[in-house]
């Protein structure tokens, strides 16, 4: 039975992938900030791992009032983990990293030009991890996504979005091909279950949906007709399209789609 430890265990992310674990039979160390903030020490964090064959970084958020302490604790989470012999670490990362993306193909090896504190302090992380672990016996793997989507979500685009459709109107979305660069936490958390425990690898996950093919599907479901509003919108303009590494067998971001569309 694989044991593995959840950091950020009560977050949107971690959450859903404890439970996941949970249904797969795995056995699952949870640690929330009660357990383990970002301000603990390595030794804290070498206890905390204990006895843990994989360990999963899913800690922080976007608005995080510590974004410079956020690299740092995420070194010592690595090197925790390889005092303690953890055969994999694996951090949740974001494609914030890239910077702004607007056309274009954007995979594990765009170059990383993140501006703000979060994504600076997401691209640090990063390599903080990597260097923290080099010749040791863990491995890790970075995992890139996007915005993720479910019931429960933090308020975003994708619900200012619902609101305005539900006025039974919908914003010109721009190009045909406009898309919502997004992941189902369902998928994610297939996803997350099923990685390779090889090596050192970055990966990158995101579903394309376009923005009217979304949509449709919520104009279905109130059961009212969208005429578009005239003029353009720029958050609708984009048409990014990131790389997807999942293979087939999984979860569609589009169950968390209608989830969301639920009265």
């Amino acid at each position: 039975m694989t044991r593995i430890a959840v950091w950020g265990a009560n977050g949107f992310a971690g959450a859903r992938l404890a439970r996941a674990a949970e249904e797969q039979g795995w056995t699952v160390r949870r640690l929330g900030r009660a357990e383990l903030d970002f301000g603990a020490s390595e030794q804290k964090m070498a206890d905390a791992l204990s006895g843990i064959e994989i360990a999963f970084h899913c800690a922080g958020k976007v608005a995080e009032p510590d974004a410079a302490g956020y690299a740092a604790a995420a070194a010592r989470f690595a090197r925790a983990c390889a005092a303690v012999r953890v055969r994999r670490l694996v951090y949740l990362g974001t494609v914030a990293v890239y910077g702004p993306r607007h056309s274009g193909f954007v995979g594990t090896d765009t170059p990383l030009l993140g501006s703000g504190a979060y994504a600076e302090s997401r691209i640090e992380a990063e390599l903080a991890i990597q260097a923290a672990l080099s010749g040791t016996r863990t491995a890790w793997s970075i995992v890139r996504v996007p915005m993720l989507v479910g019931r429960g979500m933090p308020g975003t685009v994708l619900h200012r979005f619902f609101r305005v459709l539900r006025l039974g109107v919908f914003p010109h979305p721009g190009p045909e091909d406009a898309t919502l660069p997004c992941l189902g936490m369902e998928r994610l958390a297939a996803i997350l279950l099923r990685l390779p425990d090889e090596g050192n690898a970055t990966r990158q996950f995101a579903d394309n949906l376009r923005w009217i093919d979304i949509a449709q599907r919520r104009g279905r479901v109130i059961r009212i007709r969208l005429p578009s509003l005239p003029g353009r919108f720029a958050v609708f303009s984009s048409t990014a399209r990131y790389a997807d590494d999942a293979g087939a067998g999984l979860p569609s971001t589009w169950q968390d789609i209608d989830d969301l569309l639920k009265p």
